[in-house]
């Protein structure tokens, strides 16, 4: 067992970068890594390789050294073994203590780097004098950050800005002289979030990072076989919420403290929001068995007491109903809301889609629905209904949720609608790439009409509710007269009942106007797309771009492919330029209504 690593040696060389690799247990996969990093286009002479190995019992450091000796790289690559401590945290300290690089590059043991992905981060870095470079990222199996790199970037901040919330993981270019001078280490042992306390503390301790948003340098891969990555194991809601607590800790620390106040709550709502609120709300509870529900729910219930009110603020919309039912402590409700949402989807269509000098512009429309019963099961889907009160524009909840006045107070979704994330997407399908495209959208209050079954005038809304009583105050009135009563007896019954109709048929005149205020949303909109252009200016890759549409709404955000829609740029002849004109989409279903390409 090698437990002792030897420091770096005073006489080697320094070189551009070390490339740090955490293995355990990886297997083949492993040389997929390793191969992607001997093919690229910085000279091998200027950048390391070193893996650090927590003692995996299968074969990953005999392929490793294998792979290493043929590729004749024994100068580039080493494998060093250490002691097990079953996380990726103390092999990526062991790898930073032996780097010779002036940057340090950590990458996992099963994705991998495009050829120019070292050139184009290490010339960034030395043009920005950034101490942190992201290159831009795909995801393979899983979903990789994209708002980081709608735009160059050269010295973002943290403290001001919260764009590089949407990458926290580890996967990039430090400054290692940065990292030495503020002892920054990852969390050792088994400790969930550990890159997440490393990346915020780095981004809290400088204002410079830069981005390389125009060329895809990292492939963020996941496989399902549960074998290659130790954080995608059954998590335990308490330990887990203990590590939410660390990387909120990092907030508080003298050297990255951030004061009270809007900024500081939107940073919170970071991991609150989405690693700890999300686990109660949806889907995600409701796919937990019983047991595991009731242990998310008291361990995020009690992180939700801990911290105060003003911080709901800065959540999504839905995830401030959830905080307002984790603080209200009624596990049934949350899943009662659970169940609601879990149903919530929305279904593009796409108007029109034609070519027009080498440019494809596509019309497609939305609106959100709700499926049946919240899990799709043999029921259609109903429309999101909203009330319209105002200025305020409230989701209807279940009632017995709408019944918790902090949980109804923080439905309102007016402002989340105006700032509703909407565009369309493409999806290189050979690469992973995904490239955001800006569109024009307009959204629009469609009133419910009356007799939907999810509607006020349906036979389970207040109007039919208020017609079933006055029907039975008539039955009531019509079996009273036909009793025997003394005259006084019945004179009274009868002005009883008679109070009792006019009072239920005025409340059903009032619901009758109301349902004019009952409504659901749709949005339209309209994008634009030049192959020649539509990667930041350059044009796209050859091969298959897949066509989505997004929509983000007070915290729902999905992307829906528009099916039978892509563009297929060919491959260009070597030193030709990728063409400007490319084939249309090629149909993958028979024609509808639709205009298709």
């Amino acid at each position: 067992m090698h437990t002792a690593v030897p420091s770096t040696p005073a006489r080697q060389e320094p070189v551009k970068v070390s490339i740090v690799v955490p293995t355990y247990n990886t297997g083949e996969t492993v040389l997929t890594g390793l191969r992607s990093f001997l093919a690229q286009t910085m000279p091998r002479s200027e950048f390391e390789i070193i893996y650090v190995d927590d003692e995996s019992s299968d074969d990953t450091v005999a392929l490793l050294e294998a792979e290493i000796a043929e590729q004749g790289a024994q100068a580039t690559a080493r494998v060093v073994r250490a002691e097990h401590s079953g996380w990726p945290g103390r092999p990526r300290n062991i790898g930073t203590d032996l780097a010779r690089g002036e940057f340090v590059h950590y990458v996992d043991d099963d994705d991998r780097l495009a050829p120019e992905a070292l050139e184009r981060l290490y010339a960034r870095a030395r043009e920005t004098g950034a101490d942190i470079v992201i290159g831009r990222m795909a995801g393979h199996g899983r979903q990789a950050p994209r708002a980081l790199f709608e735009k160059p970037m050269t010295s973002c901040d943290l403290r001001t800005d919260t764009t590089l919330l949407t990458s926290m993981t580890v996967h990039k270019l430090f400054r290692r002289a940065f990292l030495r001078e503020h002892r920054l280490r990852f969390p050792e042992g088994r400790v969930r979030l550990e890159d997440h306390m490393f990346t915020l503390r780095a981004f809290l301790l400088t204002d410079r990072v830069a981005t390389v948003h125009d060329y895809t340098c990292y492939h963020w891969v996941r496989h399902n076989d549960g074998k290659h990555n130790v954080s995608y194991r059954t998590i335990d809601p308490h330990p887990y919420v203990e590590s939410i607590r660390r990387v909120l800790a990092v907030l508080d620390a003298p050297d990255t403290r951030v004061p009270p106040g809007r900024h500081r709550n939107r940073l919170v709502a970071r991991w609150y929001g989405k690693k700890a609120l999300d686990r109660i709300a949806g889907k995600r509870l409701l796919d937990q068995p019983e047991q595991r529900r009731a242990e998310w729910i008291d361990a995020v219930g009690a992180l939700a007491d801990e911290l105060p009110p003003e911080t709901d603020t800065a959540l999504p919309t839905r995830l401030r109903i959830v905080a307002a039912l984790a603080r209200h402590g009624d596990r049934a409700l949350l899943e009662e809301q659970a169940r609601f949402e879990a149903g919530i989807v929305y279904r593009p269509r796409v108007e029109s889609a034609s070519w027009r000098e080498g440019q494809l512009t596509v019309r497609c429309s939305t609106s959100l629905v709700r499926r049946g019963g919240g899990r799709g099961r043999g029921r259609g889907a109903v429309p999101l209904v909203f009330s319209r009160d105002g200025d305020r524009l409230l989701l209807r909840l279940p009632p017995r949720v709408a019944a918790v006045e902090r949980a109804a107070a923080r439905a309102d979704f007016a402002k989340a609608v105006r700032r509703s994330n909407v565009r369309g997407q493409l999806r290189h399908r050979e690469g992973g790439t995904v490239l955001n495209v800006p569109a024009t959208w307009r959204v629009a209050e469609v009133p419910v009409a009356v007799g939907s079954g999810s509607g006020p005038g349906g036979s389970g809304g207040p109007v039919g509710r208020l017609r079933s009583g006055c029907r039975k105050a008539a039955r009531r009135a019509s079996k009273a007269v036909s009793r025997v009563v003394p005259e006084r007896m019945a004179e009274r019954l009868a002005e009883t009942v008679t109070r009792r109709a006019a009072r239920l048929a005025a409340r059903l005149r009032g619901a009758g106007r109301r349902q004019e205020d009952v409504r659901t949303l749709r949005f339209e909109a309209e994008f634009t797309i030049d192959p020649a252009t539509a990667d930041h200016s350059g044009p796209l890759a050859p091969g298959t771009w897949d066509l989505y549409f997004q929509l983000g709404c007070g915290g729902w955000r999905t992307s829906q492919p528009l099916r039978g829609h892509a563009i297929d740029v060919p491959e260009a002849a070597a030193g030709e330029p990728v063409p400007r004109q490319v084939r249309p989409p090629r149909q993958r279903r028979a024609p509808s209504s639709a205009a298709r390409t």
